[in-house]
Order: C-alpha cells, then sequence, then structure tokens
C-alpha cells in the first residue's frame, strides 16, 4: 500500500521552538533554539543587579565620608550658645565623649545646653575604665597609656566652653581604674596570697582589678590626675568610686597596708577625700553618692558613710538606674520596681537636707536626675543644683 510502512519506525518529528516538548534551560547551559531574548534579559538583569549594588556601596562610601569629616571637623569659637547666668547653681547637664571631639556632635550638644539654660557642663576627664578624656602631660597617665584615646580637640572644647561662660565639672572616677590596677606595681587589690591581683569577677566573665585605697602608689596616682583637672581648667572636681570594690568575690580580696594601718576603712576614704579637697584649693570639691548611700550609708561600698566627707557637695543619683536592688528611705525599703525618680526625689530631699542641717563639712546636695522634667519639683523643695545625665 502506499502508506503501509511494512513494520518500520516512524520517523520521530523534529523539535519546534514552540512544541510543548521543546527543551528548556538546564542550569546555566541553553539547550539548543532557546529564546534568544530571554537569555539576552536575564544578562540585562544581572549587569542591572551588579552596577545597583556598586552605587549602594559607593552612596553609602561617601555617606561615611562625609559624617567623618563633620564629626572631626575643628570647633569654631564664636558667640552662640552662650551659658545661662550663674547665680552661684550649678545647672549641668553631661557632656556626651564624642563631642569632645567637637565637630556636629559639638554643635549638636551646644544646643542642648541652650535648650535647658545650663550654666555648667560634667566632662569625665576619666572614665571607669582609667582612660582620660582630655590631653594630659601626667607622665605615669601617659606610660600606662590612659591617655590613648583622647579627642585631639579635648582641650579645646573645655576652653570654648568656659569662654561661654559655662562652669566645668570635672568628673574622676579614682579606685575603680582596671588600667592602672593592672600596670602600675603595688597599686592594686590582691588575692589571699598577696601577690596575684584580685579581680571583681572571673577572668572567664571579664573581671576587673580595682585599685588599693590603702595603696600610696594608687593614691599618688590618683592625687596627681586631680591636681591635673584643676590646672585644665575645672571650675568644680566631682569625685566619684571613692570606694571599696563592690562584688560577690570581695571577700577574698586583701588590701596591702591595711594591716599595718591604725585607720578603718571609712576614716581611709575619708582623709584621700580631705586630701583630694586640699590638693583643689579653692576649686569646690564633690563626692558622687547614689541615693540610698547617701541616706544609709553602705558597709562594703564605704564601710559606713561618706555623706559627711570634706566634700563641699555631696553629687546624690536619684535616677532609677542608681539603686542597687532597693533602697531604704526612712523606714521603708523600696524595691527596684516599686519606685521611680520622682518617688525617691519628693521622699528623699526632705532627709537629706535635714542631714545636711547636721553635717558640718558638706555645704550642699547635688541631685543627678534624668529627665528636666524633675527639675521644677526639686526648686519646689528647695534644691536649685542638678546634675542633668541624658
Amino acid at each position: 500500500m502506499l502508506f503501509q510502512n511494512n513494520g518500520k519506525q516512524p520517523r520521530k518529528r523534529s523539535y519546534y521552538p514552540f512544541s510543548k516538548n521543546y527543551p528548556t534551560k538546564t542550569g546555566n547551559t541553553y539547550e539548543i533554539g532557546e529564546s534568544r531574548t530571554k537569555r539576552k534579559r536575564e544578562e540585562r538583569n544581572r549587569v542591572i543587579f551588579y552596577v545597583s549594588l556598586i552605587f549602594l556601596f559607593a552612596l553609602v562610601f561617601v555617606i561615611a565620608c562625609v559624617s567623618l569629616t563633620l564629626s572631626r571637623r575643628p570647633i569654631q569659637l564664636n558667640n552662640t550658645g552662650k551659658a545661662a547666668q550663674y547665680d552661684g547653681k550649678l545647672k549641668a547637664l553631661c557632656l556626651p565623649d564624642d563631642a569632645l571631639g567637637g565637630g556636629i556632635a559639638y554643635t549638636l550638644f551646644k544646643g542642648e545646653l541652650t535648650d535647658i539654660k545650663a550654666n555648667a557642663v560634667v566632662i569625665d576627664f576619666k572614665t571607669d575604665d582609667g582612660m582620660l578624656h582630655y590631653n594630659s602631660l601626667n607622665e605615669d597617665a601617659l606610660s600606662i597609656g590612659a591617655c590613648a584615646t583622647v579627642y585631639g580637640n579635648a582641650n579645646n572644647v573645655i576652653h570654648a566652653l568656659k569662654d561661654d561662660g559655662y562652669k566645668i565639672i570635672a568628673r574622676v572616677h579614682c579606685f575603680k581604674d582596671p588600667l592602672a590596677a593592672s600596670v602600675i606595681n603595688g597599686a592594686a587589690v590582691k588575692e589571699a596570697d598577696g601577690e596575684t591581683v584580685w579581680l571583681d569577677n572571673s577572668a572567664q566573665k571579664d573581671g576587673n582589678p580595682w585599685l588599693n585605697p590603702f595603696s600610696d602608689k594608687a593614691k599618688e596616682y590618683l592625687y596627681g590626675i586631680i591636681s591635673e583637672c584643676v590646672k585644665t581648667g575645672a571650675d568644680v572636681v566631682l569625685l566619684d568610686s571613692v570606694c571599696f570594690p563592690d562584688s560577690s568575690r570581695v571577700s577574698g580580696a586583701v588590701f596591702p597596708g591595711e594591716e599595718t594601718e591604725t585607720q578603718s576603712r571609712n576614716t581611709a576614704l575619708h582623709n584621700f577625700v580631705s586630701e583630694a579637697a586640699s590638693l583643689c584649693g579653692d576649686i569646690p570639691l564633690a563626692l558622687y553618692l547614689n541615693c540610698d548611700s547617701a541616706l544609709n550609708g553602705n558597709d562594703m561600698l564605704y564601710a559606713g558613710s561618706m555623706f559627711d566627707s570634706e566634700a563641699i557637695f555631696d553629687a546624690v543619683d536619684f535616677r532609677n538606674s542608681a539603686v542597687d536592688g532597693e533602697i531604704k528611705i526612712d523606714s521603708t525599703v523600696y524595691m527596684k520596681d516599686e519606685i521611680n525618680e520622682g518617688l525617691c526625689i519628693g521622699k528623699s530631699v526632705p532627709i537629706l537636707k535635714e542631714k545636711l542641717d547636721d553635717n558640718f563639712s558638706s555645704k550642699a546636695i547635688i541631685p543627678i536626675i534624668s529627665d528636666k522634667e524633675y527639675i521644677e519639683m526639686l526648686q519646689n523643695l528647695g534644691i536649685e543644683n542638678y546634675i542633668l545625665v541624658k
């Protein structure tokens, strides 16, 4: 027959681009006849993606460079942002560390000073990690690396603020100084063996060493820093961490020199403050205390009370962040989550004012607060001084 195949297999059909059996893309290899349009479209999309990625990286780089340039811009001394009138009362705002570098951070801070009508600025001259934030010439500080992170503009910023009429409150952390305790021989708190440097936590949990309040070398180093703060332009020196370590490991701590002293731990701290006051001369000295310690003393930190030290001011911290678990006000004990800053101020200030009347050393308190809303409350309680920490 004309159409008979005589048992032969039928010939396979050729593939055409629109056949339902047409081979599709496999991996990154295009099979024979696959759409060139599709291939070009995907290649174009890849090019667009990579170009966009390069553009994004370039944009981020430009923004970072501009921000860095602005932050390091030299400060400009001008007549804007003058201090509010100083009437013997300190109305202070804490300076952010990066503002010591000048530039936009400094400019923004000057705006905040104007907004709250401040006449004083608190500057961390020495932090609780042992670093100095001013341009020091102290040989011991330079030799141990305490000046390694200081901003080159720091002293210029300090002098610019003073020129604008702001009082400089130089905060100096004292015995909480892991840097000096690690490097200065004979200055640290020790373990029971008298040789190993004691840590306030295990080394695995980043424990830190402390300076020993009975160590002459530790005190001499701190006295040198305090004296230099006065020379650098401090109008008030605020001592912080004038205390013994607060740690669950303190029972294993040894304070070389204590065994030969006739003075108690509390007396050793009082004597340190007294010597610091002498070094400051006419510059007032302030001492940091959290509210509970100001009201009740603290056996672990001070082996008693420091409210009656020879500091002119007691800088009392009313912030909730300064409450360590609980606080006792009069005869009532409040847990940290039961008391807020306003309640703490309202209940504590009248008691502290009575203590001041009985105290022949300290002359006034400087409340440390976290919000300007508490300024009016303090004024209503007869307190004009304050330090605002944002």
